[in-house]
């Protein structure tokens, strides 16, 4: 009887202590109605991509997702326009623009980024079945 009491004793004892010993923490809000938006930090960036502009879309491959998304990731994208259209680019013109974009090209892409888009795009011809021969 004595050992049913100590034991009693002692499990009401520890079990008062682990009670007692949390600390009750006041509740804070996780949102701070006053903060300021960084709006720089929370937008994601824009990339801006260099045109290459053709007169047709021989050999460019226009609609193909694989062949858009390369182009893409290496920072340009071929851009169609029609002869003599307002806004368009006339011969001159386009050749010194192009003459630009494929000059950044070579800096950043090194000098062969014309042979691994030539060869990116005989691999999405032949995955879309584009390809005869």
């Amino acid at each position: 009887m004595r050992l049913t009491i100590v034991l009693f004793v002692l499990a009401a004892v520890l079990g008062f202590n682990k009670g007692y010993a949390q600390e009750t923490m006041p509740k804070t809000n996780t949102i701070d109605a006053n903060a300021k938006v960084n709006k720089e930090k929370e937008r994601p960036k824009r990339k801006h991509y260099m045109t290459i502009v053709k007169f047709d879309t021989k050999g460019i491959l226009y609609g193909n997702k694989c062949f858009e998304d390369f182009t893409k990731s290496m920072g340009f994208f071929y851009d169609v326009q029609n002869k003599g259209q307002s806004g368009s680019l006339n011969g001159f013109t386009k050749f010194w623009h192009n003459a630009g974009v494929k000059t950044a090209l070579v800096f950043t892409h090194w000098p062969w980024w014309k042979a691994r888009v030539n060869k990116k795009k005989k691999d999405c011809r032949k995955l879309s079945g584009d390809f005869v021969g």
